[in-house]
Order: C-alpha cells, then structure tokens, then sequence
C-alpha cells in the first residue's frame, strides 16, 4: 500500500459515481446533470463552515486548545463557548431498546475560577483525573466524584500555577506519565483455527524500562509553557500536589516563543519536541530523578519523592516545514514511542517526531475562494548514529590511540503523507501500535504504527486485529468543527457548526444482517467482526477502561448464535479458569473472589440477554445477573465478616448488609423453588436433560445452571455459610443500634430469617451435597480440565446441560431437592414473594417498589439517585464526605455497579 498519501475512505464511492454518471452519459447522449459542463471544469468546494476554520487556526496558533475530550471512564467533557465551565456528559443505554445515546449535561458543571477562561482540556490513563488549563496557563486539577457526571478540585496546587501570569505562560504541551503498576495487557489479534479463534493475553513486565512516578497509583503531569518553562506536578502520599520547573532555552524576542510541544516515552527517559514561532524544531531528553524514599505511619509504609529534572539538548532543526505544500500550518506535535516488547511487533522501529500541517481556506479570503482543504503529515525517526571520520585519520601512527567520535541524536525525515481531509487529532493507541487520525468529516483513519499504511477491511474472514481490519467504520459526513473519540475509536463525539454535541458509533459497512443465501454469504464478516468486538471489549475490560461504546457497536436485533459467540470469546480471551469444581473449598473460595474478569465478561452477557422489544431476560441475562450480585454479596461478607465477630467494631457495619443478606436468602428460596417447577415438569418417558432443557429455553430459568457452575456455586456457599453468622451479629446488635431506623432493620432481618419456609441450617447440607455430585460426576466420567473448560463455558452462556453432568442432574432431582424440602414448607415457598430479586425482568414494573443496586434496599420517593449507564440501575448518591464514613464494601459500591459499570448522576 501507497505510504505517500492518506487514501479518503470515500475514494471507492466516489468511483462508482463516476463510473455510474458515464453510464448515463453513454444512455442519454448528453450531462446526466444537464448542466451541459465540459471534463474540464471542475465545481468549487463549499466553504468551510466558520467555526472550523476558527478552530484549525486555534490549532495553529498553540498546540493545547482541546475544547472537548473522551475520558477512559466514559464522561465526554466539554468547555464552553465562553470558556467559564466544563460540561460532562456521557453515553447511556436504553434499557428498554437497547440502543445507547448521549445524556444530558451533567448538573454538576466546572466552573473556571473568577477572572480565568478554559483553553484545553487533558485526562490522564484511567480516565479519573482531568487537567483544566487556563488561558495565562493555570492548571486546574479535578477528580471524579463517585461517579462520571461529578467532578472536584484535588487538594493541593501546582506552584508554577500561582502568582501573576500573562499570555507568555500559556501552556503548549502537556503529557500525563503512566501509572505503576501498569495493567494493560496485550491482547494479540484473533485467529480462527479449525473450529474456535484464538488469541494470546501477555501481561507487561512491570520492571522494563519506563518514566512513571514510583509510588503505586500517584499521579505526575509534565507541561510546557510558551516562554520556554518545563514543569512537573507530583502527587505525594497524601494526594495534594506539588510542582517543579526548570528553563528549556533562553528567549530574547517573540521568534523564541514556542506554539507547540509534545512528550513521550523512549526507555528510561523521556524525550521533548518543541516548534516555536521561528519554525524551528527542537529535541530533548529529560530525565526525571524522583529521589524516592521509604516512610511508615504505624503499620503503613509508603513512598515519597522530591524529584529534580534533568534536561539534555539533543538536537534541532531549522525552517521545518512540509516536503511539497508550503501553505500549511502546523497544527499538531506528537512523539510516538516504540511499541513495548510485549506488543510483539518483529522489526523493530524507531520513536517518532510527528507533526500535521493543515490548511483551511478562509471562506472571506478571494486568494483563497479555490483552494481546498487538506492536511500533511511529517515524521522524523529519532536516530543514533557515530560521524563518520575522515580518511585522513586513517594515517594517524598505528600505536597511537583510536579516534572515536561519540554518538549523536538526528531527525532523520520521512516522506510526507497527504490528506484531502482536515486532521483535527491525533491519538496513540493501543500499545503504541496503532496511530487514529481524525478528521472534518467525522471519521477516523487508523494507521499500523510499524507500516503506517492505512488499515483497511480487506475481507480476510480468518483474522481479527482491529475495528477497521474487520469492516468497521464511519460514513462520511458534513464537516465539523470538534471531534473526541472514546478510548478505542468505536465512536466518536462532534461538535457541529451550531455548537451542538452528538455522538456518531462504528458500524459494519457490509451490513450486520448476516445472509446466507448463496449469492451474498456476508455471514463470515459478521462472525470477523463480532469477535473483533469481543477483543476490544476484552482490551478494554482488562484495563479498566469504559466498555460501553463497544458494546453499543453491536445491534439490537444481533443474531442469539452471535451474541454467544460474542460472550464466549470474551471469556476466552480474559479468563485464566472458570472451572474450580474439583479444588478444595478454600483454594475455591481464593479462586473465584481473585478472578476479576469474569465478572466484566459476565456484564457483557447481561446486556446481550433481554429479549428484543421486551423487558424479559433471556437465560443468558438471568444467569449474567445472578452471577452478578451473588459476586457482590460474596465479595461484601467476605470483606466485612471474619471468623473473630469481635473485630466488628463499627456500628454501621452490621445494619449496612442487612438488605445484601435479604436478598441472598430470597436468592436461594427462588432456586430451589425454580428446580422444584423443573421437577414437576418432567414428563414419563422425557430425560431429565431433556426437561431441564426445555425449562430453559421456554422460561429462561438459570437457577440449575447456577448450581452446576462450579464459580456461582462457591459464591452461594459462601453466602450460604457467612449467613448464620451474620444472624448471631445482628441479633447482638440490635441493642447497639444507634436509631430506631437501624433497630427496626436489625429486628426485621432477623425475624426474617426465622420466618423463612426453610430450615436455614439444611442449606450448608444442600449445597455440600451439589457440590458432591458435581464432582462426582466429574470424576466417574474422567473429564479433563480443558473439557470441564468447556462445559462450564457451555453451560453458562448457552444453557447447554452435558451428557457428564447429566448424573449430577438427577442426583439433584431425585435425591438432594427431595432431601431439603422434607423439612420445607413448599406450600409457603410456592407463594414467597421473590419478583423484587429482578431476576426476570430486566426493568421495574410500573408502580412498583425501586430498589438500591448496591444495598438491596428499598429506593425512597425524592432521593437522589445515581443510575448506571449500562444496565439502567439505581443507587443512593451519596457525598464524598459521606462515602469516606461508609463501611468499606460500600464505598467500593459507590465507585461501580454490580455489573462493573460506572454510575452517571441523574
């Protein structure tokens, strides 16, 4: 593929257009647009709207004017017109349709301090943290506040910030160091063997070289201003900020003056580029000496740095500007680092000094009334290399010493790539491995970091790299004047020429209808690229990235076979194990609560398993849900309950669980009386496989496959056993209760445990006995752990029963439900109320009671709420004062839901 120039994705549809005007010419004899105009003329352009060129001439004066941004957690923040506030809004999904849409503003704007306007805006690697930059180069610092729509200042300020400021401190550049440890593995690109694709999880070395700062989770921000100033700001223990700065050159006129910056990483050290208004090119290396110490608090040890910056001239370059189009401007500077090892790229390559030129015509200038838009894209490669000597040295005496020359730093050029498209960002993705540029149009061009050739759907149904590699894109669209793109570039937010926002998604551009009709069989492509989505939702997932404009890519109406695949490939690709049947107990228990994966896997299935056009969940949703909070209440009795009651030592503690314990219990009275249905169902001369079966597939009842899944499994024993101990607290507690609210609550939950049709203490015997048969059933048949792999995998996404579990089966059947429901009273169990669990529907029915997400307790009239934004529940909001005296399994709550999606404020 041609490097020298930028393919527009609408070069094959401008073809057939002309392709198809020709024929009409050949039919009719003359211009099919009767206009009668000869080849040679061509049509101006429309001018550009306004605000485009306003904003590209902004991107030309100074390289930090980013007026709307797409974090990693999912909020799509934007600064006013008037560059008083910020604005935060979001992507949420209709849980009735299906569909995801952008929200409202959030009620929680930034406004800038008093006498200050917002330029720029920059997030940091997670996503949480957001860097406000004013227009004399103030730094204003904000958090997410428990969820996406809320942001507050971090305590502390940067001291290069403070004081009396002018335009000459305006900032130019900025570049947020990666957090330690890093977590974001790489995933190498699918393959289809004979019968399943296959992929590779490599876990980055967190001892190769790189800048980042050394205390775990701390955040650092190196930025550069106009008059030549290099700051970094540091996090220390506490979380306040602190900064240092030194001089990058000395300026003595305007020339002097730099407009752009960039950062990255290169090894051990960093390296800066620089352009000022003299059109010169200048390159760093900076060295960050961190001077890190250990320090302790009682039990608690912690590092803090003061560190120094180290600055090296390496070189520079003078009047850069394109190879063959002077007229452009530079309008963006980035370094692309190497790709990490893990990213095992082969050949390796060089890190890179990459600047976009772009032109604009102005639509008032007569100059320029005939020009179009277009965009150059330079790169140097940054080189070492030994001078070489001249032949007289040769002649020196032989035992004399060796001249030697050391190594030096150049900019070695490439050639320029061209665009008939203006490029309004630049992003670095993935590893280093791909390189998105976004244009006017509202689309996005990907390039391999290594060929930077475009990356194109080419039709190959064996392999799934990247969203463009398998078919997904964007259709072009009018021009904009601001575009962000969320994490991956499955869709991408713009701001029209109205100021309006809207959100444009990825879609497969040969159609999600799979055909198998023999003349158009697509049916391969949609398989490509539905496991193509299901590797990004991994990458995203195993980062702690948002999700959700990934999983808004595949449609409603998705086929059920591709909606497995989807999950089956997720789960693949993320977990190490879903199997830990044949494990003792504890060494289960450690499993299952340090698998974090599969949990976002399994809220993937959530949303995929509703029925279309209904609220009712299918297998697949019922099993993702119930998989799901049992994880919750697990994960919170394991954290809060320990085998000493005496070291419950907050008052809240006990009361707080109250409604997860409820739950749980109701839980288990729904399973056992949803078996009990399946029991009555069996018809003489039908298999209990069979029956189990079809009371699957006719309700969508998950609660036995909920049992012979060895990981909801473990989650009900621990339920199972945590319960009567909670009671004993409870019981205990109730004359500790500091109101009548929590003692009520306390009463209430004990009561209703005695009440139960039950007996509570045959619950352990039951699920010991399941547990049993499981393994059992296992052994007899001398499964292997790759098989039991895929019995489980089965099991959990299709509702499949195995022929080897098929003993365990009826085992269930004939003898432990019997068993259990000798001392239960069935009649009673028959009418318990369980609809309030959500189980079934994946929304509240009209009128009825709304129930907190997180505490499983009833939702008041008037409270305010958080709701998640991807399965549509609710939550109390609470303030981050308060959230800092909640029990600590609670506070985890308030930062995700259940299904490991972030709250957005209502």
């Amino acid at each position: 593929m041609d490097n020298s120039a930028l393919e527009d994705v609408t070069g094959m549809s401008v073809a057939g257009d002309v392709s198809m005007m020709d024929n009409m010419d050949d039919l009719f004899g003359e211009a099919a647009d009767g206009l009668g105009m000869g080849p040679g003329v061509v049509l101006p352009s429309a001018p550009l709207p306004a605000s485009l060129v306003f904003n590209v001439a902004e991107t030309h004066r100074t390289g930090c004017c980013t007026k709307l941004a797409w974090s990693n957690t999912g909020g799509i923040a934007q600064i006013s017109k008037d560059g008083n506030k910020i604005t935060v809004r979001t992507m949420a999904r209709d849980h009735k349709t299906g569909v995801h849409s952008l929200s409202e503003e959030s009620r929680f704007p930034i406004e800038a301090p008093e006498g200050r306007q917002y330029v720029h805006l920059h997030f940091n690697g997670p996503g949480v943290d957001v860097a406000a930059v004013d227009g004399q180069g103030g730094i204003h610092l904000y958090t997410v506040a428990g969820a996406i729509g809320r942001m507050q200042s971090v305590p502390g300020e940067s001291a290069i910030t403070n004081g009396d400021r002018s335009d000459l401190d305006a900032v130019v550049g900025m570049h947020w160091l990666p957090l330690y440890p890093m977590k974001t593995p790489y995933i190498t690109p699918a393959t289809k063997g004979q019968s399943k694709w296959v992929t590779q999880m490599r876990h980055p070395d967190q001892h190769s070289s790189r800048v980042h700062h050394p205390a775990e989770n701390k955040n650092a921000l190196l930025f550069v201003t106009s008059n030549c100033k290099l700051a970094l700001s540091y996090q220390n223990e506490s979380g306040a900020w602190q900064s240092i700065s030194t001089e990058l050159e000395g300026w003595t006129t305007t020339e002097d003056m730099l407009s752009h910056a960039a950062i990255g990483d290169d090894g051990d050290h960093l390296v800066l580029v620089t352009y000022d208004e003299a059109r010169r090119l200048r390159l760093y290396k900076i060295t960050i000496n961190w001077n890190s110490s250990q320090q302790s608090n009682g039990n608690i040890r912690y590092i803090t740095v003061a560190p120094t910056l180290d600055i090296g001239h390496l070189t520079a370059l003078e009047h850069v500007a394109p190879q063959h189009l002077g007229i452009a401007t530079l309008s963006h500077l980035r370094v692309i680092p190497r790709p990490p090892d893990i990213a095992g790229q082969g050949t390796p390559c060089a890190t890179t000094v990459l600047a976009v030129y772009t032109h604009a015509p102005l639509p008032t200038s007569v100059a320029q009334q005939h020009q179009d838009c277009f965009s150059v894209v330079a790169r140097w490669n940054i080189e070492s290399t030994v001078p070489t000597l001249h032949d007289s040295f040769t002649k020196l005496k032989s035992n004399g010493p060796t001249p030697v020359h050391a190594a030096v730093t150049v900019l070695r050029r490439q050639p320029d790539m061209m665009s008939n498209k203006l490029i309004l960002t630049v992003d670095i993705q993935y590893h280093n491995t791909l390189i998105a540029f976004s244009a006017s149009d509202g689309g996005i061009e990907f390039r391999d970091r290594l060929t930077w050739s475009t990356i194109d759907g080419f039709g190959d149904a064996t392999t799934a790299s990247s969203l463009p590699q398998s078919g997904l894109g964007y259709f072009p669209g009018d021009h904009v004047a601001q575009v962000a793109h969320s994490p991956d570039g499955s869709a991408i937010a713009v701001m029209d020429s109205n100021g309006l926002i809207r959100v444009k998604a990825m879609t497969l551009l040969s159609g999600w209808q799979a055909l198998d009709d023999g003349i158009s069989d697509n049916r391969s492509l949609v398989e490509t690229a539905v496991v193509c989505l299901a590797r990004q939702y991994a990458i995203l997932s195993s980062s702690s990235t948002c999700s959700d404009e990934t999983l808004a890519l595949l449609p409603p109406d998705l086929a059920p076979d591709m909606r497995v695949l989807f999950v089956t490939q997720v789960i693949r690709i993320m977990c190490r194990y879903i199997d830990v049947s044949m494990l003792d107990h504890q060494r289960q228990q450690r499993a299952v609560l340090g698998e974090p994966l599969l949990s976002r896997a399994m809220s993937a299935q959530l949303v995929l398993g509703t029925k279309l056009g209904t609220n009712e969940r299918t297998f697949a949703g019922q099993f993702a849900y119930g998989f799901l909070n049992l994880k919750l209440i697990s994960m919170a009795l394991a954290q809060s309950l320990t085998r000493d009651n005496a070291t419950v030592s907050r008052s809240d503690l006990v009361p707080s669980l109250a409604g997860l314990i409820k739950w749980g219990i109701d839980a288990l009275l729904y399973m056992i009386d949803s078996i009990a249905q399946l029991k009555r169902t069996i018809q003489p001369g039908v298999s209990a496989k069979q029956a189990a079966e079809r009371f699957v597939a006719s309700t969508g009842n998950a609660a036995m496959h909920l049992l012979l899944c060895s990981f909801p499994r473990v989650l009900l024993r621990m339920h199972i056993l945590s319960t009567p101990q909670y009671l004993r607290l409870a019981h205990a507690w109730i004359p500790r209760a500091r109101s009548i609210e929590e003692s009520q609550k306390l009463n209430g939950i004990y009561d209703f445990a005695k009440s139960i049709p039950v007996n509570f203490n045959a619950f352990p015997e039951f699920i010991t006995e399941v547990d049993g048969a499981v393994r059992n059933a296992y052994t007899e048949a001398g499964v292997s752990g790759e098989r039991r792999m895929e019995i489980e995998l089965a099991m959990m996404t299709e509702g499949h029963i195995p022929d080897e579990l098929v003993p365990a089966l009826q085992t269930i059947l004939d003898t432990i439900l019997p068993n259990l429901c000798e001392s239960a009273d069935m009649g009673k169990m028959y009418f318990w109320q369980t609809q309030w669990l959500g189980i079934e529907q994946a929304v509240p029915a009209e009128g009825t009671t709304l129930y907190d997400a997180i505490r499983k307790t009833p939702l008041a009239n008037g409270m305010k709420l958080r709701v998640c934004r991807r399965c549509g529940a609710h939550t109390e909001d609470v303030s981050q004062e308060q959230v800092r005296q909640l029990p600590a399994w609670l506070q985890h709550g308030q930062r995700q839901c259940y299904c490991q999606s972030y709250w957005w404020l209502e």
